[in-house]
């Protein structure tokens, strides 16, 4: 979700605090360095045959048509890295080539000053208060030894509760590895278009937050054990889930969704399974409509049998997947 960039950046530095306000110092990532771009050296395992395969990465992107109108669908890593870049020739030139940017949410037009207070309200407990207090001893366990683990102070992470807790957890690993919202693909696209083309959304960040904050405390702390546990793992996912966004191997990006979401499945299911339906509206509206649009929204959100894809097809619509042949 996009909501996550917005936790993480809420959440930098660490500085003398006023008593309604908390700011959490992120592990830095890896210092960078002039990388060949992880496109030219694509490796990765096709998921239905196993083979490894070699050559251009070709990006997770499909071509969705409806008489002579199409559409261009691209599923968005919201956290990205430098070696990304620049983007496959094709990716590109399928932007430059429409008329309307659709993405989950303007990153360039979020209000801070309104979303910061939201996010206190929902997302942090006073002072008075802390995440100990909500949780059992054995979670509490989880969560100081994750924190030891990534250099983050226990008791500034007891301010979290278990939703935004769950996000922070997810990210960090990310952020360790020198990924940064900053780089992401949406947020390309959105510094790309800046005042030339016309950009819509389909959500709200504050609606994206009460999306997870308003889940029954019991089943945020559910899904906060889950990530945690996981946590060993998520780096090791996170590359690759990145090497099959590059590859464009839908059916490994469906596999890696699923095993990071392993014990949380009712959150997976409000995060991708209630929200791809309104995607695949809006994709349909600008065929509708006739707006060449470029829709940027989460590579989750695209893959699977509940995935916008399928949804699509199931329309009645041509969808096909974009490579460097086509």
């Amino acid at each position: 979700m996009v909501l996550a960039c917005f936790a993480v950046a809420a959440a930098k530095g660490q500085e003398a605090q006023k008593p309604d306000t908390v700011v959490v110092t992120l592990p830095a990532p890896p210092p960078s360095a002039v990388r060949q771009p992880a496109w030219e050296n694509a490796t990765y395992v096709n998921s239905p045959t196993r083979q490894t395969q070699t050559g251009a990465g070709k990006g997770l992107i499909w071509k969705v048509s409806s008489a002579n109108r199409f559409v261009y669908l691209l599923g968005s890593i919201h956290v990205a890295s430098s070696d990304m870049y620049p983007l496959p020739q094709h990716i590109e030139e399928a932007f430059r080539n429409s008329d309307v940017l659709v993405v989950e949410v303007d990153l360039n037009k979020v209000d801070r000053g309104k979303l910061q207070p939201l996010l206190l309200a929902k997302g942090m407990y006073p002072f008075n208060d802390s995440l100990w207090n909500h949780i059992s001893p054995e979670t509490k366990t989880l969560v100081t030894q994750f924190c030891s683990d990534n250099g983050m102070p226990a008791e500034v992470f007891a301010r979290f509760k278990p939703w935004l807790a769950t996000v922070m957890a997810s990210m960090l690993p990310m952020q360790a590895s020198g990924m940064t919202p900053e780089l992401g693909i949406d947020q390309h696209f959105l510094n790309l278009a800046g005042n030339r083309m016309r950009v819509e959304q389909l959500e709200t960040a504050e609606g994206q937050m009460r999306l997870l904050a308003d889940i029954p405390e019991s089943k945020q702390e559910q899904y906060l054990v889950a990530t945690l546990k996981s946590s060993a793992l998520t780096q090791q996912l996170v590359q690759e889930f990145k090497s099959a966004w590059i590859a464009g191997d839908a059916g490994k990006l469906e596999s890696l969704v699923s095993a990071g979401w392993e014990g949380a499945s009712g959150l997976q299911k409000r995060v991708f399974g209630d929200r791809n339906p309104h995607m695949a509206d809006a994709a349909e509206h600008c065929l509708k409509n006739n707006e060449r649009c470029f829709i940027v929204v989460g590579a989750g959100h695209l893959v699977g049998k509940d995935g916008v894809v399928r949804l699509l097809q199931a329309r009645g619509f041509k969808v096909e997947q974009l490579s460097t042949s086509n």
